[in-house]
């Protein structure tokens, strides 16, 4: 029986010997082909002209779970790449099928790009970046298409990631500064073209700061975030809530109808920030202070609103703090002033421009001085005398208050050393603590300094705390109370009546007065409310064998009120008004209470 014979390549005729040797050549080169494809780190595919797996190597194993036989023949929209693409990719493949007639080149120098989920036995997803070269057989048309692939997952995660903190604040989740922007400047144009009303709000977070520093700033953190959470069930849809640094947040209201829709979205964000805040074992109360500034009405570009909505804010606080204004001319007045006056206080130390006046404080047993409260005073050649209502607040917030806190101490124990001896007991000198300098972390050796440098008894000094301060967070308050008075250092509480104090803590602070504040006392003979209040605040100090000092005493009616109430001591204009320290020295060698 002859040998059947063959045409192949060329038009060459091998018998059946020949093709089996054929055969193992192929066999043999494939082997090689496929040891060198599996040192590849690349993904390799080589898939024929239905989209059809025809062998892969080993990169591709060991992504997919797969092994060869439960692949081969499959096609790979149905296995592999099993998504939401999968007939992009199907679509892709029976083009190449129909192009019975397909160039030998490929459609450009680098080969066709794809980038789909690749889809792991197990379930897991990985985004890979395919390209394809076609293999051409130049009498049948497309044979198989050669697909190299790498794991872009990682990179593609870390370019999504920057793209969104380039947009959003990465703590809360908020469009960040740069989005707000950008948003601010499409409804800034929108309302130009459309003659349409919109409304900013500019938000600060009350108390944000003292939480940070007492309780750190993780848990600052945290209240940022669940505030952030809070601010959007505020508004709709359609309004933008951004953080822009800090305890700062902004609200775009868009397409406002009339301004009392943004106050009724203020009223909304207050009574959010009513409730307590759980920071882990902590129960915070913040309030929010709220300015809102209205377009056309209150600017015509970004910053001017930006700014007057900021300006709003700061008039909120200063009103109270926990509410909201809205914008007017006057309070850019206001705003320059107190900007001018936040950088003349900057210089007022090194200038010298504080001084210290003294009110006497008298005992109403025996109408004789037992003491005296110290006052700043401050004189500026711009403005004159500025009264401390309005340039202590400016002090405690932008923390000046802690080196002018420690210069009136220094400087009151220093003269009060030449008044000792003078009156028939010692003096208790009265030095007031602002909020800031309670909360200092150096407090404490700041004032062991002072009394070391200026040689002052520490039993003949009184530290005055309002009752906000120290109710603020009371735990915190006790100890730094008690390493006060482990110096010996007496502790009052000013302007009682004002706050809200429990009495389960107000019997643990370690205090040894109570001021009344002279709200209570101007009409302490004609108001039965504020008797009633004076009366159950001095027979409550008794209880807790605390003193009591009424301040504001301005007539003798209210002097005889006090004293039939066994009120401690009293201080006021009917006694004395605050002197400066040469007229303190001559009103002890001679002025007698009338």
């Amino acid at each position: 029986m002859g040998l059947k014979q063959y045409r192949v390549f060329n038009d060459e005729v091998i018998t059946d010997d020949g093709l089996m040797a054929l055969r193992v050549r192929l066999f043999e080169h494939n082997n090689v082909l496929m040891s060198v494809l599996d040192t590849v780190g690349a993904l390799v595919l080589v898939i024929d002209r239905d989209g059809c797996i025809v062998c892969f190597n080993r990169s591709c194993e060991n992504l997919s779970g797969y092994v060869y036989d439960e692949l081969r023949g499959k096609p790979v929209w149905e296995i592999l790449w099993r998504e939401a693409d999968a007939k992009e990719i199907k679509d892709f493949f029976d083009s190449l099928s129909c192009n019975s007639h397909a160039s030998s080149q490929p459609p450009d120098e680098g080969g066709l790009k794809l980038e789909n989920y690749w889809i792991s036995k197990n379930g897991s997803r990985r985004l890979i970046s395919w390209t394809y070269n076609v293999i051409i057989d130049n009498e049948s048309g497309v044979s198989y298409l050669l697909a190299s692939g790498i794991d872009v997952t990682a990179h593609r995660l870390a370019e999504r990631r920057l793209e969104y903190l380039t947009h959003f604040d990465a703590l809360t989740d908020l469009p960040n500064r740069t989005l707000f922007y950008d948003r601010l400047s499409h409804m800034l144009g929108q309302a130009r073209r459309y003659n349409r009303m919109f409304a900013l709000l500019f938000l600060d977070l009350d108390g944000f700061k003292y939480v940070n520093d007492t309780l750190g700033h993780d848990m600052g953190d945290l209240l940022l975030q669940k505030a952030a959470k809070q601010l959007p069930v505020c508004v709709r849809d359609s309004d933008t809530v951004a953080h822009i640094g800090g305890d700062e947040f902004v609200i775009i209201l868009s397409e406002l109808n009339k301004t009392s829709d943004a106050a009724i979205v203020a009223d909304k964000i207050l009574e959010v920030f009513t409730k307590p805040f759980q920071l882990d074992n902590h129960e915070c109360v913040v309030g929010v202070s709220i300015g809102i500034s209205v377009y056309p009405a209150d600017g015509d570009d970004i910053d001017t609103l930006l700014k007057n909505s900021d300006v709003a804010m700061y008039q909120a606080k200063d009103t109270g703090r926990n509410n909201y204004k809205f914008y007017n001319s006057d309070m850019n007045i206001k705003a320059m002033r107190r900007m001018k006056l936040e950088s003349s206080l900057r210089k007022a130390l090194q200038r010298n421009e504080f001084t210290l006046n003294f009110q006497p404080k008298f005992e109403l047993s025996d109408d004789k001085i037992a003491g005296m409260e110290t006052l700043i005073r401050w004189h500026t050649p711009q403005y004159g005398f500025v009264s401390p209502v309005e340039f202590i607040p400016v002090a405690e917030e932008t923390g000046l208050i802690i080196p002018i806190g420690e210069w009136v101490l220094r400087q009151a124990c220093a003269v009060g050393m030449q008044w000792q001896g003078m009156a028939s007991v010692p003096l208790i000198m009265a030095v007031n603590l602002s909020a800031r300098q309670f909360k200092s972390h150096d407090l404490i050796k700041s004032i062991e300094a002072i009394l070391k440098e200026t040689g002052y008894n520490p039993e003949l000094l009184e530290l005055e705390l309002t009752e906000s301060v120290v109710m603020e967070d009371a735990n915190s308050a006790i100890k730094v109370l008690r390493d006060i008075k482990n110096m010996g250092i007496h502790i009052a509480i000013d302007d009682f009546g004002m706050g809200y104090s429990s009495l389960s803590y107000l019997k643990r602070f370690p205090i040894d007065r109570l001021k009344i504040d002279k709200s209570f006392v101007s009409d302490i003979t004609t108001d039965p409310d504020d008797a009633a209040i004076a009366t159950a605040i001095i027979a409550m100090a008794h209880s807790l064998k605390l003193k009591v000092t009424a301040e504001g005493v301005e007539t003798s009616e209210q002097l005889e009120f006090l004293r039939k109430l066994n009120c401690d001591e009293a201080q006021g204009y009917l006694f004395s008004k605050p002197l400066v320290p040469e007229k303190f020295t001559e009103f002890l060698q001679g002025r007698k209470i009338t």
